[in-house]
């Protein structure tokens, strides 16, 4: 498996579009969180302003938000709006060598159509590693910005932040190996994502609480809910409920994006 990750590697090394991504997914870590920070503390600064008459005071993490207890969870939280960026480098990466038919020439030199197609959800598994290990820096230099000591408190939700990365880019594999059109596959990628399933968990969780949360992407994004936010997710089930379904979320991807590769035409 480790020879077959080091021949995807240098199939996406000098590849621009992951380049291009890589690059801007790093610099919208800082810069989401690094807004969210001003924003709040901005809005906090308001709000204590109009008690207190002094509109120009610095505001206070009142809800202590980048407090050693949640600011892995705020943290972890802002950078999964991102995720749709990896995703869409997971898209253009398995559709490129449809295209290209660059996946009919590793078959050729002996490889299995599940050795291939394992190989895609190898790399979706570093990817989501990385996605941890930058999580980490996140955390550290928000530290450093907030005055607040670095440590591990916490630290806990790095592992659901690695389930959250994982559901979704095996859910942009999975529509890129039923659609292989990668414009399509990345418009409903986020159309899906961004708009639809959030009216479904609206109606799903008004009419049959809480089955909602248990959406492809949703059972993912359940699992880390926005610190002191409980009003907004409301009957929302345990954290092992949640870990379940989202590894069965996850089976599901796997047995569905392998067959379908196996037994379709090249």
């Amino acid at each position: 498996m480790l020879h077959n990750l080091k021949i995807e590697w240098l199939k996406i090394k000098n590849y621009r579009v992951f380049q291009v991504f890589s690059i801007l997914y790093l610099l919208g870590i800082i810069g989401i969180i690094f807004i969210f920070y001003k924003v709040y503390i901005n809005l906090m600064g308001n709000l204590q302003g109009s008690f207190t008459g002094n509109k120009s005071q610095q505001g206070t993490d009142f809800f202590s938000l980048f407090g050693p207890e949640n600011i892995w969870k705020t943290v972890c939280f802002s950078t999964s709006f991102l995720l749709y960026l990896p995703g869409m480098i997971i898209i253009s990466l398995f559709i490129n060598e449809v295209n290209f038919k660059t996946h009919r020439q590793n078959i050729i030199d002996g490889w299995k159509r599940e050795t291939f197609i394992l190989s895609k959800i190898s790399l979706i598994i570093c990817f989501a590693v990385v996605i941890a290990l930058m999580n980490v820096i996140a955390v550290f230099i928000m530290c450093q910005v907030t005055n607040t000591s670095f440590s591990l408190e916490g630290s806990w939700v790095l592992v659901l932040s690695f389930l959250q990365s994982v559901t979704y880019l095996l859910f942009a594999l999975t529509l890129a190996t039923l659609f292989r059109k990668s414009g399509v596959a990345i418009i409903i990628f986020f159309i899906y994502g961004l708009i639809i399933e959030s009216i479904l968990v609206y109606l799903l969780n008004r009419w049959t609480s809480p089955a909602g949360y248990f959406l492809p992407l949703q059972v993912a994004d359940s699992l880390i809910p926005f610190p002191r936010g409980k009003n907004l997710y409301p009957d929302l089930p345990g954290e092992m409920v949640m870990i379940i379904g989202t590894l069965v979320m996850c089976g599901f991807y796997l047995f569905f994006t392998v067959r379908k590769y196996k037994y379709d035409d090249l």
